[in-house]
């Protein structure tokens, strides 16, 4: 066969190849999307695109450039007396096959990332950690990804030699560590409490004597939401290097107490049954553990009851507070107790004016 005849059918071979293999992923794609809402969107297609691309042009590349140094090493094409050289195949400019893989790479990392973040962080990790996954977290993942598959570009496509960059990146590692201590300090301390784990998205924490329910742990800070609905932003470093009051652990359930005094002629076992009796037609209060009343002092004024109970979370807490207050009063006033009020007796002397002898 004519060698001309030869490159023109590998060349529309190649050619046609593309939008075969091309169909074929895409229709592969669909079907992962129905069948297990696979998350691929565009990057999925143009990493598709160049990687069907790429293949079948630069396997046609590939037999096109052996067959013709096999031809012109051949002992009937040395050029002697005017034979004629073999013909030389049509060609792809290189930057056009190293565009592609390079493409092909970089989206199919894309692609990666967002697999990766859907199965393992919001699949995987969240079934076993019974958490949701740290954002920062997963996104150094996904930074480390990309990451790789640049290198891989710079490299294994373009040949680009990466060595001398280790002097200036560890000059600029130091630079950039002196410049941001803080910044990178509040990084590593996210990763602290990440590992240990004091705390996950939900809980509420005490802090500074304030309740706070953590929202957020990102890249600097750790986000949180008072009780009154506004949010506070607390670096890492300053929770990591502090004590951490976890008031959602180990359990969700929150014990708290209230203390109230009596007049001294009333019965301490009626004031206890008073104090339960209230606590348990109080809202948000659970039954078991059930309602305890304890006699705490003797003030000044009066005798002094604390009275504890449980709710089912902290968010509770205050409606709960609120009720078991309001209850007590009325169960008071229904069976006729006194709640007295602080009284203080002030003795003063009058002074003596007698002129001296």
């Amino acid at each position: 066969m004519d060698l001309t005849r030869q490159y023109t059918l590998e060349l529309l071979s190649a050619l046609c190849a593309v939008p075969v293999l091309l169909g074929i992923t895409l229709a592969l794609g669909r079907w992962m999307v129905k069948r297990g809402s696979v998350p691929l969107g565009i990057r999925f297609r143009i990493a598709a695109t160049a990687l069907c691309s790429y293949l079948p042009l630069s396997v046609y590349q590939w037999v096109a450039e052996a067959q013709f140094v096999a031809h012109a090493k051949g002992p009937s094409d040395v050029l002697v007396d005017g034979a004629a050289a073999p013909p030389k195949p049509f060609l792809f400019p290189d930057e056009l096959l190293q565009g592609l893989l390079a493409l092909s790479i970089l989206f199919g990392a894309l692609v990666a990332v967002k697999l990766v973040r859907r199965y393992f962080w919001d699949g995987w990790f969240e079934r076993t950690q019974d958490a949701e996954a740290p954002k920062f977290v997963s996104d150094i993942g996904s930074a480390c990804i990309l990451g790789l598959a640049l290198v891989v570009i710079a490299t294994g496509v373009y040949h680009k030699d990466l060595s001398g960059l280790r002097l200036g990146s560890t000059v600029s590692v130091a630079v950039l560590g002196f410049a941001s201590q803080d910044l990178l300090g509040n990084l590593l301390s996210g990763i602290a409490l990440q590992i240990g784990s004091p705390f996950r998205k939900g809980d509420w924490l005490q802090l500074d004597g304030r309740r706070l329910q953590v929202q957020e742990v990102n890249w600097r800070s750790t986000r949180m939401r008072s009780a009154d609905n506004v949010l506070v932003d607390v670096p890492n470093k300053t929770i990591a290097g502090g004590t951490i009051v976890n008031l959602s652990a180990p359990t969700s359930e929150r014990a708290s107490s209230v203390v109230v005094g009596f007049e001294y002629k009333a019965s301490p076992e009626e004031v206890k049954a008073c104090l339960v009796h209230a606590a348990c037609s109080a809202k948000r209060v659970m039954e078991t553990p059930a309602p305890k009343a304890v006699l705490k002092e003797f003030a000044d004024s009066s005798i002094r009851y604390e009275l504890s109970f449980w709710v089912e979370k902290e968010e509770y807490l205050l409606e709960a507070l609120d009720s078991v207050r309001t209850a007590i009063w009325l169960e008071a006033q229904k069976q006729g107790l006194t709640m007295p009020y602080p009284t203080q007796t002030v003795q003063i002397a009058k002074p003596d004016y007698s002129p001296l002898l």
